[in-house]
């Protein structure tokens, strides 16, 4: 009975390690909900040259980040072989390789994020936003900025793109118009001429400024951090050296101790021998 329960123990433990989720597979999980939604217009739209070569070159580096992503997991998993075979590895390498002809396999990502879902509970996103909230909050502010520059982009250009005066005629054009303007730079070269186009570029000034604070806060969190482990080291650091003191004190008391006891013996031989005589 006793093996049976420490068997059932390890099993539990083991099957809530693999269940684990990091702040890591939720954005490879996000990447590849938003893979999935550049496929849609990429293979089933009528896109311009210009326009598709901005999304199959998006599509690339994708591909590469999830190809980096299927390595990492045969590298982690125990069992590689199991993996590969039962854990949907193969699928995720179809759906990583950044060639053309295996562009229909991609759709394989979609396994991916149910795997994802599957595993995913409210206990794991909280404890994933409360221990470390500063390096989850800009990790997921940097991806979801990233995805609301080639979304808002797009939208930008439906909007634009045949209205008169408008000078974002391309899915390349809206797509640097948006970076300028979430990282507030505002060139002013590329600018929306409609109200759905000016509302969207509203929605990414408000998301880039948030930016900006997301990274001072980040980066006053980190400062205060490393300031609070330098100083736990000094108290370290000094607590040994009074620990040591201590110690030496101790050491020297004890010497004292002996040589007043050696001392006592030799006065008390002494007083014998004298006595003695």
């Amino acid at each position: 009975m006793k093996m049976a329960a420490n068997s059932t123990t390890e099993k539990t433990a083991s099957t809530s390690a693999a269940r684990k989720i990091t702040t890591y597979d939720l954005v490879i999980g996000i990447l590849a909900i938003f893979s999935l939604i550049i496929l849609i217009p990429l293979y089933f739209g009528k896109l311009p040259s210009s326009d598709a070569a901005v999304l199959i070159t998006l599509e690339d580096v994708l591909c590469i980040v999830f190809l980096f992503d299927f390595f990492r997991s045969l590298r982690l998993a125990p069992k590689k072989w199991s993996y590969f075979l039962k854990g949907g590895g193969w699928l995720d390498l179809l759906g990583s390789v950044p060639i053309s002809a295996f562009a229909i396999f991609r759709v394989a990502r979609l396994f991916r994020v149910v795997r994802l879902l599957r595993k995913l509970t409210g206990d794991q996103l909280r404890h994933i936003f409360t221990r470390r909230l500063a390096q989850s909050t800009l990790l997921f502010t940097l991806v979801v900025a990233l995805l609301l520059v080639f979304t808002i982009s797009w939208g930008v250009l439906l909007a634009e793109q045949h209205a008169p005066h408008a000078n974002i005629l391309t899915y390349h054009q809206a797509v640097w118009w948006a970076f300028v303007t979430i990282t507030t730079v505002g060139y002013g070269d590329y600018y929306p001429v409609t109200p759905v186009g000016q509302f969207l570029a509203v929605i990414l000034m408000f998301f880039g400024l948030g930016i900006i604070g997301v990274l001072s806060s980040y980066l006053a969190t980190t400062f205060i951090s490393l300031q609070r482990r330098r100083s736990e080291r000094r108290e370290g650091e000094n607590e040994k050296d009074e620990d040591d003191d201590d110690d030496d004190s101790s050491s020297r008391d004890a010497e004292l101790a002996a040589i007043r006891e050696e001392l006592a013996a030799l006065r008390k031989l002494f007083e014998e021998r004298y006595q003695a005589r």
